[in-house]
């Protein structure tokens, strides 16, 4: 299978936790589905078909840190006020509330996309590259077509896996995350489970005993998974990292 490969590293990232917006604002720890078609969107200049498209990534950080940003709360307001002889209706008032931001450090992300023919966008991006909020900057250190092999053995590292492998795994953590924004001007929002694994689990469709004790994927019979391996990732027990894809929108 022929798929591009992009490595985007980035000093700092952050990508916005939304359900918790009081005194602080949480970063997760994965780029939710919705950041990655943002990115793909800005690289474009115009809005992909999510219909067709389809990702993969590996991801990591080397910590986190917290800053202060200042956010204006603006409410509506009336009155009037005066600037020397002059008077002046009031229509807002803002105040300034100091918030804490988490942000990720040392980000680097190997992005896998179903659509070759994207290649020269991220070669030649229409907007500033960023890796989550508008301040983060990031850089692009590679773009190329690679090829995936079939295998029936391999391992999931530093991803995100959709739900339905709860089954298959107690590793993880469960996470709700937005996976796609719609078009302006409604920009509605769609969440669904994802599992966050941030260490190494195993998958072997072959009869090999518990090689790995909690740290293997279950095989469940008459349901083995369809596996794409990247031969370029580092062996690991002579297993290679699969490339697991996930849709924007439809079936994941």
């Amino acid at each position: 299978m022929r798929v591009l490969r992009i490595e985007i590293e980035a000093p700092t990232c952050s990508f916005r936790y939304p359900h918790f917006l009081v005194g602080r604002q949480l970063s997760f720890d994965m780029p939710p589905p919705s950041t990655i078609f943002g990115h793909i969107a800005s690289a474009l200049g115009e809005w992909p078909d999510s219909t067709s498209l389809q990702f993969a990534y590996w991801f990591t950080a080397l910590g986190k840190g917290e800053d202060l940003e200042n956010q204006q709360i603006v409410v509506p307001a009336g009155g009037r006020f005066q600037v020397g002889r002059e008077t002046h209706s009031t229509v807002l008032n803002a105040t300034v509330q100091p918030t804490r931001r988490e942000f990720l450090l040392g980000a680097r992300l190997v992005l896998y996309l179903n659509r070759i023919d994207l290649a020269d966008a991220f070669l030649q991006p229409r907007f500033p590259v960023v890796l989550g909020r508008s301040q983060d900057l990031a850089c692009y250190s590679k773009v190329e077509e690679a090829t995936l092999e079939r295998s029936d053995r391999g391992y999931f590292e530093a991803t995100i896996l959709p739900s339905h492998f709860r089954r298959r795994t107690a590793r993880g953590t469960t996470v709700l995350m937005p996976r796609y924004i719609g078009p302006p001007p409604q920009r509605e929002p769609v969440f669904d489970r994802f599992i966050l694994l941030r260490d190494i689990v195993y998958y072997s469709s072959v009869e090999e005993g518990n090689l790995f004790g909690s740290r293997q994927v279950l095989h469940i019979k008459n349901e083995p998974l369809e596996l794409w391996i990247d031969p370029q990732s580092p062996p690991k027990h002579g297993t290679h990292r699969i490339v697991w894809f996930h849709s924007f929108t439809g079936s994941s």
